[in-house]
Order: C-alpha cells, then sequence, then structure tokens
C-alpha cells in the first residue's frame, strides 16, 4: 500500500498561530498583511470581536531545484525555487489589564487561544495606544506594557484555570489533575516538571495564590510559545521601542514588523505596481501615480532599508521553524521521478516536528498508511530508512506499507 494523493486534505498539516495583545495595536491589520484574509480594521479598540481567519504561508527552498525538476504542488505554492507551505493565522478579540476579571471582552480573548500551537504577541512600537487600546499622541507609551499585559493575562489565565480544576480532585494526584487540563495542551509530564521546578509537589489543591501563578506561568510558557511582532515601525519612534523590547524580554523571539507597510506593498503587487518577493521590492510601471510612487518610496526609505524587510515573512518563518521547532519533508509515491503515481512532482510539504519519523509522516497522510508502515525510502540518496529513522528538513520521502 502507497501513500496517494487523495489521503491528504487539502493543506495537510495546518499549524495555527494565534496573534494577540492588547486592543487596537494593528493585529487585524497585520492578518490581512500576512494572510488572504480580510479582517476589518478601525483606529478603536474591539475593533475585533469574534476571531478572523486566515491562512498564511512560510516559506523554504523547494527540493525542486537540488533535485532538478519542475514540481506540481498541491497542498501548496512554488515561486522561483521558493517552496510557500501554509498555515492557519487567526487574530483574536484584543484584551485591557484586568480581563481575567471580566473586564473589557473578558476571558473571550483567552478561550480563543486554546487551540493555537504558538502564540504572537503585537506590540504598537509607535507608542500610541494606551493600555485600553485608546489612540495617545505617538511616542507616549511604552510597548514593553503592552506585551506584559498579554502575559500577566495569560497567567492570570492559567492560574484561575489551574486552581478551578485542583478543587476538582481534591485529595487525589496530579495525574488526574493533569487530565482535567488537557483539553490546554498540558500533559501529566507538563504538570509534574512545573511542580518540580516550583518544588512543590503534594496537596496541590492547597496552594496558595503565589504557588498557583508561579506553577501557572510554567504551564503557560510550555503549551503556548509566545514571540513579539514589535509592529508598526514605519514610526519614527519604533527603533527605540523595538531596543527597549529586547531590553526587557531577552528569551524572546522578537521581529520588527509593519503591518500596514506588508499590507500596501501586497496590494501593489496584485495592482501589477511593483515586483515584490517578500523582502525587497521595485516599481514596475513608468506611469505610477505620484502620490503611489511618493508612498512606496516612503515605505523603502523608513522599512525596507532600515530593517531589512517589512518583518512579516520573517514572523512566521521564525515562529514555524525556530519557536515551534518544524520542518518541511515531501511524501512522493514514485521514489526516481519524485512523484505521485499521476507523475506531479513534489506535489505535497508537509510540517512535522524537528525528530519526527517516518511512521509520524505516514500518520500525517493517512492512519492506515502508518498503522500497516513497512519502510520508508530517502528518495534523494536511494536508501531506505527504518521506522525510527529521524527525518530532517528538506527530506523527499516514500513510505511503504504491507497490505
Amino acid at each position: 500500500m502507497l501513500y496517494t494523493p487523495s489521503s491528504l486534505g487539502r493543506w495537510g498539516f495546518l499549524v495555527l498561530i494565534a496573534l494577540c495583545g492588547k486592543a487596537n495595536v494593528g493585529k487585524s491589520t497585520l492578518l490581512n498583511a500576512l494572510s488572504d484574509a480580510h479582517a476589518q480594521t478601525a483606529n478603536y479598540p474591539f475593533t475585533t470581536i469574534d476571531p478572523n481567519k486566515g491562512i498564511a504561508f512560510v516559506s523554504v527552498p523547494c527540493a525542486c531545484k537540488e533535485l532538478g525538476v519542475v514540481c506540481k504542488p498541491r497542498n501548496s505554492k512554488c515561486e522561483n525555487g521558493v517552496r510557500r507551505v501554509p498555515i492557519n493565522v487567526v487574530d483574536v478579540a484584543g484584551l485591557v489589564p484586568g480581563a481575567h476579571e471580566g473586564k473589557g471582552m473578558g476571558n473571550k480573548f483567552l478561550s480563543d487561544l486554546g487551540p493555537a500551537d504558538a502564540l504572537i504577541a503585537v506590540a504598537d512600537c509607535s507608542g500610541g495606544t494606551d493600555d485600553n487600546g485608546n489612540p495617545v499622541p505617538p511616542g507616549t507609551h511604552d510597548a514593553v506594557a503592552d506585551v506584559q499585559i498579554l502575559l500577566d493575562e495569560l497567567d492570570y489565565w492559567y492560574a484561575d484555570v489551574l486552581k478551578r480544576n485542583s478543587e476538582k480532585v481534591r485529595g487525589k494526584t496530579l495525574d488526574d489533575l493533569a487530565l482535567l487540563l488537557s483539553g490546554m495542551g498540558i500533559t501529566v509530564e507538563d504538570l509534574h516538571h512545573a511542580a518540580d521546578d516550583s518544588e512543590l509537589y503534594d496537596k496541590f489543591w492547597d496552594w496558595d495564590k503565589e504557588q498557583v501563578l508561579q506553577v501557572a506561568r510554567f504551564l503557560r510558557k510550555k503549551t503556548k510559545p509566545l514571540a513579539i511582532a514589535a509592529n508598526k515601525i514605519d514610526s519614527p519612534f519604533a527603533e527605540e521601542n523595538v531596543r527597549r523590547l529586547k531590553e526587557a524580554f531577552p528569551d524572546y523571539i522578537i521581529v520588527p514588523v509593519s503591518g500596514d507597510s506588508e499590507l500596501a506593498l501586497k496590494r501593489a503587487k496584485e495592482l501589477g505596481l511593483i515586483s515584490y518577493d517578500g523582502r525587497t521590492f521595485a516599481i514596475a510601471k513608468q506611469d505610477i501615480n505620484p502620490a503611489f510612487k511618493a508612498a512606496l518610496e516612503k515605505i523603502r526609505h523608513s522599512v525596507v532599508d532600515k530593517y531589512g524587510s517589512t518583518g512579516s515573512l520573517d514572523l512566521l518563518n521564525k515562529v514555524v521553524f525556530g519557536l515551534l521547532g518544524l520542518i518541511v519533508v515531501y511524501p512522493v509515491e514514485d521514489e526516481h521521478k519524485y512523484s505521485d503515481h499521476f507523475g506531479n512532482p513534489l506535489p505535497d510539504a508537509i510540517l512535522l516536528p524537528a525528530g519526527s519519523t517516518p511512521v509520524q509522516l505516514a500518520a500525517k497522510i493517512h492512519t492506515d498508511l502508518a498503522t500497516h508502515f513497512h519502510h520508508a525510502v530517502d528518495a534523494k540518496r536511494h536508501v531506505p530508512m527504518g521506522k525510527d529513522h529521524k527525518l530532517q528538513a528538506g527530506d523527499v520521502v516514500k513510505i511503504v506499507a504491507t497490505k
């Protein structure tokens, strides 16, 4: 039995990334810039009530150039030898300090984060919105507070869930508590590690507020890895706020971005006004409107020349490949033509955790393929792979199963 294209969903294995943070920091604009979404945007808090969703893409060198074939992607795209692999991105409702106590939109934004594999905290580096998301004179608000508000609210949310469920299993074990927390992606091992790290081993139902918060903070970091998008770098106040963010959060991935600039370049490309590769752009029309040209040159000067790009591509790549540690592999049926049984070279690109095995790849394609796994073939080197072989980024793999 072999892998066939019909056994794989449209997008394969989709990662879910959530854009989150206080209200009015540019989350919806950033979502529109990163993806195919058309989220509502406005200069006031709580424009987003229900989550906006879209498909975005991360980029890796496609195996087609290395193998000398013309690929025919089915679940992704290939542009000039760059494979663009889809992921899900969601923009959740903004929060205010005290959201865990019901202020603002309350815990709604928190529950929307539950399914996310990773979070992107969006900070307003123009310094133009206060803690509640209301407009203030640019440069008067500290972007560090934007991130700290989110981290505090997440920790309080985890602590509240932890305390409420602890009461339900009073007198029982951490393993019993872990079962109640599994919906948040918390495993038995996670909970034991959190207790060990905090030197709290028993009677978890009697932990005081600070002890619960300590365990909650550990679990939040473990189950909801987070990167920071230093947004609105087109502002003259951004450079100082980016510096302060890096100083305040040295353990986090921080990427300077401009959602407004990325969205403008994306739309200009769609109109045929520019050529744009996600990093640099060139004006494609000689008769472009002077006002458009001036706006594009402003983006070039204040963003692209200064930071190297709008940061959008780097943001997603660093979250998916850096923070989550995923790799891209290519399952095929014909290891000589690197194709499916229709003859399409490299039809699918699948995201998997680094260190995954061929059996785990087979499971992403179809459960039956994993159940009846026999062996795999490294199509690049034409050598067999055992079930415990550790796959590498860019591997092209044929899966063979018993009938």
